[in-house]
């Protein structure tokens, strides 16, 4: 047994032992637990949200791979409620990924991870964050560009190093960036994870390009308009799509080859190999591009596969 089967089996042995076979067939799936399983949990325990959020945070680091830092981290976020749904709200697990032989800026904070499998997955905003140290500044930076960066996000942070004790602190993100410079200081209203549509077209294309069209529709680049989204197939012929999801700041932007590997990784069964049979990039001409990007990574995690790029109209 592998060392990362070994760490996401520990991190469910860990927990409560009334829910570890369903967090177990829940993960076959994906690392998505939703709403109404979280609230049937939190009655079943006797406890609320943020202690088991505080809770799965090594069973989400467990999905980490860090080649280069060895440093797993783990991060859940919680989505927000869902009329008729029950529940307090779906929580979505994420962690780090490193790419060997590639620039330090292209690894995937977990974090950014916890909030883009939020944002695959339809959610518009996300009342709090759990991670299992202070988020550094470039994931401050990052996280101020939602929707809810400023309406009731908290980030919640493991009280102790006590491994059975799950107390937390609950903070409002202001708290770890005061005096934050956001959207609307480059006179931008909305924020990440709002719904967006660009009406992208392009005149072929086989069901991952039309994949990666979509993601590009639905991307947020309020700043430069690079309008893109990456599709990658994997061996399976199961298709893995990433959005470009810009920042005020530029630098903690997310690129879409960066959505779509950290969608891929949270997506698989953890720690599966992610191979690639296909890799598409949809982007609208603008004064930049994720080409290059693109396939820096692509060459780190799948260097016989070669980049299909495709402008849109």
């Amino acid at each position: 047994m592998s060392s990362s089967t070994n760490r996401l089996n520990d991190a469910i042995m860990a927990l409560p032992s009334v829910i570890q076979d369903e967090v177990h067939a829940i993960l076959a799936q994906r690392a998505v637990i939703p709403s109404a399983t979280v609230g049937k949990w939190l009655e079943l325990l006797g406890i609320e949200i943020g202690h088991l959020m505080i809770q799965l945070l090594p069973v989400a680091a467990a999905y980490a791979r860090a080649p280069i830092s060895g440093f797993y981290v783990g991060a859940v976020s919680l989505g927000m409620p869902t009329a008729g749904e029950g529940g307090p709200g779906t929580l979505y697990l994420g962690a780090n990924m490193e790419f060997p032989n590639e620039a330090l800026s292209f690894c995937i904070h977990g974090e950014q991870s916890a909030t883009n499998n939020a944002w695959l997955h339809g959610e518009t905003g996300l009342q709090a964050l759990a991670i299992n140290a202070a988020p550094c500044g470039y994931c401050r930076q990052f996280l101020y560009e939602l929707t809810t960066a400023t309406k009731g996000f908290d980030i919640l942070l493991k009280a102790t190093k006590d491994k059975g004790d799950y107390s937390y602190t609950s903070k409002p993100l202001s708290f770890y960036l005061p005096e934050a410079f956001g959207p609307q200081d480059l006179g931008n209203q909305g924020g990440l994870m709002e719904p967006e549509n660009h009406t992208l077209t392009i005149s072929h294309g086989d069901d991952t390009a039309m994949a990666a069209l979509s993601a590009a529709n639905a991307c947020y680049s309020p700043y430069t308009k690079d309008y893109c989204g990456v599709a990658l197939k994997d061996s399976a012929g199961v298709i893995y799509s990433g959005r470009y999801a810009e920042n005020a700041a530029y630098n903690p932007s997310l690129s879409p080859m960066e959505s779509a590997l950290g969608f891929m990784n949270m997506t698989m069964p953890c720690q599966s190999p992610l191979i690639i049979s296909e890799a598409v990039l949809v982007e609208q001409p603008s004064n930049i591009s994720q080409r290059s990007a693109t396939d820096a990574v692509l060459q780190s995690v799948a260097p016989a596969v070669s980049l299909q790029y495709i402008q849109s109209a």
